[in-house]
């Protein structure tokens, strides 16, 4: 009788635990209009007796339609733009969260559809990489705060930009607004510009045009030009 128990407490396991899910890593199979993604399994189930989650063409089934979690708050956003083959840890609510994944999940209770939780309808999904993983854009920080970002190209756009320190530039700096510092601004090469160039006073290490001098110039005021007479003949 207990054996019997015992067996029949083991199938109902066995048969709950295969449709049971807490995390598993995965792949991208497409990004959709809304936002969501369709995830192919990285890992295959297993299921009872030690079979295998089935196949087909080779793969795993897609599940259609996670969400994804960004990191952020009510005022910050950081994302990425996501694509195929791109890995993400799926994490499935052990409550049922298929209403709440369909509202502005605010601060309301979401109704629930059922008591079920910890299965594939209740997933969301996390983009993630192996450190080992190359990348077109990286942004690493060190153990001493260092922060280096490589990237094709980097836009900025804020209604002021404040830098503290000194900044150096290797390259070439265009800009259609104006350039002031409170510090030095110093370049290697040629500084051009299509407007006026103000400054207090614009000067070399020999010369200065607030107040310079000609070594050849006589005292007094300057006279005004007059016409050349080529030299009388001896």
């Amino acid at each position: 009788m207990a054996n019997s128990i015992a067996k029949i407490l083991d199938r109902f396991f066995d048969n709950k635990m295969e449709d049971f899910e807490t995390a598993f890593p995965a792949v991208i199979d497409a990004v959709n209009d809304d936002g969501t993604v369709n995830v192919r399994p990285s890992v295959r189930n297993c299921l009872r007796n030690m079979q295998m989650e089935p196949l087909k063409d080779g793969k795993l089934m897609a599940i259609r339609n996670v969400p994804v979690l960004w990191i952020g708050s009510k005022t910050v956003h950081v994302e990425y733009e996501l694509d195929a083959g791109d890995t993400v840890l799926c994490i499935s609510s052990s409550r049922d969260i298929r209403n709440w994944k369909k509202e502005t999940w605010g601060e309301d209770a979401a109704l629930p559809m059922s008591f079920s939780g910890n299965d594939l309808l209740n997933l969301l999904a996390i983009p993630m990489r192996r450190i080992n993983e190359d990348a077109s854009t990286t942004i690493s920080v060190d153990r001493e705060g260092n922060v280096k970002i490589n990237a094709k190209k980097v836009e900025l756009s804020a209604e002021n930009v404040e830098i503290t320190g000194a900044l150096s530039v290797d390259g070439d700096i265009e800009t259609t607004g104006e350039i002031s510092s409170d510090g030095n601004i110093s370049s290697k090469g040629d500084v051009e510009a299509t407007g006026n160039v103000k400054g207090a006073d614009f000067s070399t290490p020999t010369l200065s045009f607030m107040g310079h001098t000609h070594a050849t110039a006589a005292t007094g005021a300057p006279a005004p030009p007059m016409a050349y007479s080529p030299p009388k003949a001896l």
